[in-house]
């Protein structure tokens, strides 16, 4: 891989954070009487009968070292450069990029009695993108600070484009319990993977002797392609439909109210996700050890100030000559994350109540936290507004605010756990949202 490419599918992984994304979506979870808030939990029902959720669309993003400013610049010629040395300030020995863009097409809720049926498709696209320092380092100072060190450069991709089919199921056992549960079916639409990730680096101070030790290994269905000039998506693989890539997905969830004004939640949500790959797959691997005399990595020629210009890049270091990497078919299966709600809600007036959740997200071993605190209001008798305080992901300036306006049967609804973020997407390294509309019967 020229540096060139290798440099625009890094840019790559950052552009998609502006347009895909974990979803934790706090604001949604106290929503009242909105089938949008079963998301988080299938036991949070509205009171209608009937109600038909029509297209929404969420998005989620997260980023632990820098937002988008931070690491883009405009470039006076035209172009963005990348700014390492803003990037390089904020980093920390392990980073992460988390995004998702979730675009529900059809709910469907009936209620009889005492028992209560969902239907619902979506559609989702995930993205994880986890590194160390070393990896921006690397290319921003080159390897002479790493003389003497034996450094791992290797990231972590994880990317899923699938189609979510759940049906759920209700059951009313009093007035003071109801259990859901809501089995989904997963099929794939594209994926890239690390089953493997470290990628060695080790300079002497003798000559820059260089030693790239790996043992690398990348799952993709199509959207990474390999040949011989090196790694490039080929996006086209995301117009497929259904496929034979298959998953399984379960949730779960009750709703407790052990007084007339308390209500407490519990639910789990992915729990046992993931997806099967096997058509069209493909396994990349790079393993072993080589030794280069000389190689000293330095892109002082296309560095201007401390950043690179990707229109600029040249093929000062090729990438795959140094990892060697060879292709093959085969079978494999990616793990999707999971998320914890558990929440509690308190009347304090007929048309004020306050609520705190707990969340937490589990993902390839690691877990994500958060806390909100807020209060939901019933204004008008056409318009509830919401407003909360959170803490997510280390971040504690998190204002979330959520809205529905119910007009005859058409119910209009959007929700966020940043506000301010939601205006300024570029500046945000934690920002979400949801917007869509039902129709209540």
């Amino acid at each position: 891989m020229n540096l060139k490419k290798y440099l625009l599918i890094t840019g790559y992984l950052f552009i998609t954070l502006i347009s895909m994304t974990a979803q934790d979506e706090l604001s949604l979870h106290f929503m009242p009487d909105n089938i949008v808030a079963a998301r988080t939990n299938p036991a949070l029902l509205p009171k209608s009968n009937l109600v038909i959720g029509l297209p929404n669309i969420g998005f989620n993003l997260y980023h632990s070292s820098g937002n988008f400013n931070n690491i883009f610049r405009d470039n006076p010629n035209g172009g963005l450069d990348v700014d390492f040395g803003r990037w390089i300030e904020q980093l920390s020995p392990e980073n992460e990029l988390v995004t998702n863009l979730e675009v529900s097409t059809l709910q469907v809720f009936v209620r009889k009695g005492k028992i209560g049926f969902q239907l619902n498709h979506e559609v989702r696209f995930h993205s994880s993108f986890l590194y160390p320092d070393t990896y921006p380092k690397l290319i921003g100072e080159g390897n002479a600070q790493y003389i003497g060190e034996k450094v791992n450069i290797a990231p972590g991709i994880q990317q899923d484009a699938y189609h979510s089919i759940g049906l759920g199921l209700s059951y009313q056992i009093n007035d003071k319990i109801n259990f859901s549960v809501r089995p989904k079916l997963l099929f794939g639409i594209g994926n890239t993977s690390t089953a493997r990730k470290e990628a060695f680096i080790e300079t002497s101070d003798e000559f820059y002797q260089t030693t790239i030790t790996t043992d690398y290994q990348l799952n993709s269905t199509g959207i990474l392609k390999y040949d011989v000039d090196g790694f490039d998506f080929d996006f086209e693989s995301l117009s497929n439909g259904f496929s034979s890539n298959t998953g399984f997905a379960l949730d779960l969830g009750v709703h407790l109210k052990p007084t007339e004004k308390l209500s407490i939640h519990v639910s789990w949500i992915d729990g046992l996700a993931k997806i099967n790959w096997k058509n069209n797959t493909r396994i990349y691997e790079s393993k072993g050890t080589k030794l280069y005399e000389g190689v000293k990595i330095d892109f002082s020629d296309i560095l201007q100030g401390d950043s690179i210009n990707l229109s600029n890049a040249t093929d000062t270091l090729n990438f795959d000559n140094l990892f060697k990497f060879t292709a093959r078919d085969g079978k494999y299966s990616s793990e999707l994350p999971s998320r914890i709600y558990l929440s509690a809600a308190y009347q304090l007036t007929q048309k004020l109540s306050l609520h705190g959740l707990f969340y937490n997200e589990s993902f390839q071993g690691e877990n994500r936290q958060a806390y909100s605190l807020g209060l939901q209001a019933q204004l008008h008798k056409l318009i509830n507004i919401g407003v909360n305080y959170a803490y997510r992901f280390e971040s504690a300036t998190n204002i979330g605010l959520n809205t529905t306006i119910k007009v005859g049967p058409v119910q209009i609804f959007a929700a966020t756990d940043n506000i301010i973020h939601v205006f300024q997407p570029f500046a945000a390294d934690n920002v979400n949202g949801r917007i869509g509309l039902n129709l209540v019967f």
